[in-house]
């Protein structure tokens, strides 16, 4: 009996492996995109030297038929030089824009403290201490006393990623022969180092 049950279980075994091997061959296009962005991912940390890693982050949208705004927030301990570094190679559709502010969007006193148009399929990096100085000069225009902007430094930033609006493509399904809309999707990386000095 229990070589009966033995030869068993080394069938099953030995028959659903092969069964899960060969599905394991066939990848999606969308698992082919998440593989890439690992790739990505590890590119945007390398950008970061000679800084020490903090963290990333990969957001992901979809274009869709208007203008959208998706909003991150990065925690920055307040004394320390911040190197920030975007892949935008997810993106493989049109560009978008990238602003950072020093509060979110539900203040409307916030400051816009750096701005790029047309990211897609690129790289780039950026420090904090040019931030600051933009922070410190609006601040100063406005009236705030120099002593109080003095001592002005950040405890978060926060990163808005404008996605624009794409007229939706329109493919017919083969299988049932009905119309079905194409979705179109990206991916932008940052990763967060700091000075250890």
């Amino acid at each position: 009996m229990k070589n009966i049950i033995l030869i068993l279980f080394l069938l099953f075994f030995v028959t659903g492996n092969n069964c899960v091997a060969q599905k394991n061959y066939e990848l999606s296009p969308y698992q082919q995109f998440l593989l890439e962005l690992k790739d990505y991912r590890k590119e945007c940390r390398n950008a970061l030297k000679p800084y020490r890693y903090d963290g990333a982050r990969t957001t992901h949208f979809t274009y869709k038929e208007y203008n959208y705004v998706k909003e991150i927030e990065i925690g920055i301990v307040q004394k320390t030089e911040y190197r920030l570094s975007f892949n935008s190679n997810g993106i493989k559709y049109d560009p978008i824009k990238v602003q950072i502010y020093d509060k979110p969007r539900k203040y409307k006193s916030r400051v816009l403290l750096y701005e790029k148009d047309g990211v897609g399929g690129n790289e780039f990096t950026l420090e904090t201490g040019a931030m600051l100085d933009k922070l410190k000069e609006v601040k100063t225009e406005k009236g705030v006393e120099e002593e109080i902007v003095n001592m002005m430094r950040f405890k978060k930033l926060y990163i808005d990623y404008i996605i624009p609006a794409v007229d939706r493509e329109i493919e017919v399904d083969p299988e049932t022969g009905g119309e079905v809309k194409v979705v179109s999707k990206g991916a932008i990386i940052i990763a967060v180092g700091y000075s250890n000095l």
